[in-house]
């Protein structure tokens, strides 16, 4: 039972009540501040759609509970005690709290082997079952090595349920039956341009059918994730290859977007009151991305929508990898916290300065030919010696380096490299050692602890993803590479 008035839920199905989305209040439409929105003297008025208020505070809770409900409905839940699927995030996060409800004791989560030990801990905190998976990194669904396939056929000869977010249309109608109806609702149908960030995309295919059948002249832009850079949750053009949903005719726009812009937009939400993760930031900086491009100058209202999946607090040791130290306010006494080992040598009490080079100057400073010659040596396989001197030290982890990376580079994991910096004599002699990690924040901190060894240490400004920005030489890898489960 539950007081509508209240919001208050009793009796023996109260829990399940509470997570019914038909039982649910709104989650809330907030206005974004002026300071956020640079086209607001325009008329345009830019809305977050808060679906981290939702009971289980992640927007996948909404598909969870619509396939559970369906299969539940059409009686397949019967004899059932186990649910399996691919995921490491928020959509079995919710299976699993969803389905126990439902009487379903278990919940098994295939995971890929480069998943962390952070969403590892929290799935085995709500009691899910965790398999780790060693696959092709962004597997095709009728790979036979891939966590889709073994969901599929594991459930099939176990007698359980595999959901299958990737195929199963309750994905997209659960957006189509609570989400789209409710920003019509709280628009009073006056919204013209809607923000999504695409992953399974089944938020984008339900949200904008509803929203077109009202008035097709809403328009949606579709967010993707560029290549090589981490954003959790989404997806880049070429993993979208693998969604079976029809999401390219549901969008009119596609925008990419990069790590760092999505995790600083995302922090200078929650700064402002509006406590929403990285795919949040990435979506709003999508849409701003769309409005720099489209004629305003008449300054009539324009309502605006982004759509917010979750919250910070699981990524929140990212932002710190991502973003510069500049955005942080700094720590006093640092000293004094267990365990700090300042990056200064032995007697001294002051902070060794680090060279810092462009990927241009870095680039010159390792090859002797051009750009063009170089990348036609790594096409053909020949070989492309570094000038005499200098080596390179990639930190990034081992997906993201056998995906590509810098010609003529040793990888060498950030967990590693006070053992490396110790054993290798080696490094001293060369006349410069060169540190990449994604951004140039973790090389950074690598670089500090070389030249306490007295190495002279460069760190490679914007990291591999400046330099790819750049387009210079990468050796790749024939198959993609993805760091986030959906």
């Amino acid at each position: 039972m539950r007081d509508k008035l209240l919001n208050t839920f009793d009796g023996d199905n109260a829990v399940l009540d509470f997570l019914n989305p038909d039982k649910a209040i709104y989650t809330p439409l907030v206005e974004i501040p002026s300071s956020l929105n640079p086209y607001r003297n325009k008329g345009v008025r830019i809305f977050a759609k808060m679906m981290n208020s939702l009971p289980l505070a992640n927007i996948k809770s909404l598909p969870a509970y619509n396939m559970l409900f369906k299969k539940k409905l059409d009686g397949g839940l019967g004899g059932i005690d186990t649910v399996i699927e691919n995921s490491s995030g928020n959509t079995i996060f919710s299976l699993a709290v969803i389905a126990r409800i439902m009487g379903i004791p278990h919940t098994k989560a295939i995971c890929s082997h480069q998943v962390s030990h952070g969403k590892l801990n929290l799935l085995r905190f709500l009691g899910t079952e965790v398999i780790v998976n060693e696959e092709p990194i962004c597997p095709d669904p009728s790979d036979q090595t891939s966590g889709i396939y073994k969901a599929k056929v594991w459930a099939k000869d176990n007698n359980w349920f595999n959901p299958g977010q990737y195929d199963n249309e309750a994905n997209p109608d659960a957006h189509y039956k609570w989400t789209g109806p409710q920003i019509w609702e709280q628009t009073g149908g006056k919204i013209s341009l809607l923000g999504v960030g695409l992953g399974t995309t089944g938020t984008v295919v339900g949200v904008s059918r509803f929203l077109r059948e009202k008035n097709p002249d809403i328009q949606v832009v579709g967010v993707s994730r560029m290549q090589n850079n981490p954003v959790p949750g989404v997806r880049t053009n070429n993993l979208l290859r693998q969604i079976a949903f029809d999401w390219k005719s549901q969008i009119n726009f596609q925008e990419d977007v990069g790590t760092v812009e999505s995790f600083k937009k995302s922090m200078e939400l929650c700064r402002a009151g509006l406590f929403v993760g990285p795919s949040s930031g990435f979506a709003l900086v999508g849409l701003l991305n769309r409005l720099s491009k489209q004629d305003l100058s008449s300054g009539e209202e324009k309502i605006v929508v982004f759509i917010c999946p979750d919250s910070p607090f699981p990524y929140i040791n990212e932002y710190f990898e991502y973003l510069e130290e500049k955005e942080f306010p700094r720590i006093e006494n640092e000293q004094l916290l267990k365990n700090y080992q300042p990056p200064i040598l032995k007697n001294q009490q002051t902070i060794i300065p680090v060279k810092e080079l462009s990927p241009r100057e870095v680039y010159n400073l390792i090859f002797s030919e051009d750009e063009g010659v170089v990348w036609n040596k790594i096409k053909s396989k020949q070989k492309y010696p570094l000038n005499s001197g200098y080596r390179i030290i990639d930190l990034r982890n081992e997906e993201e380096f056998e995906d590509h990376h810098i010609p003529g580079t040793e990888h060498v994991s950030f967990h590693d490299i006070d053992i490396k910096l110790k054993k290798d004599k080696k490094l001293k002699k060369e006349k410069g050692v060169i540190f990449v990690c994604r951004h140039g924040n973790t090389s950074r901190i690598a670089a500090y602890k070389a030249v306490q060894f007295g190495i002279k240490a460069i760190n490679l400004q914007g990291g591999d993803a400046e330099w790819s920005r750049l387009n210079l030489p990468r050796i790749r890898s024939e198959k993609c590479i993805s760091r986030f489960c959906l």
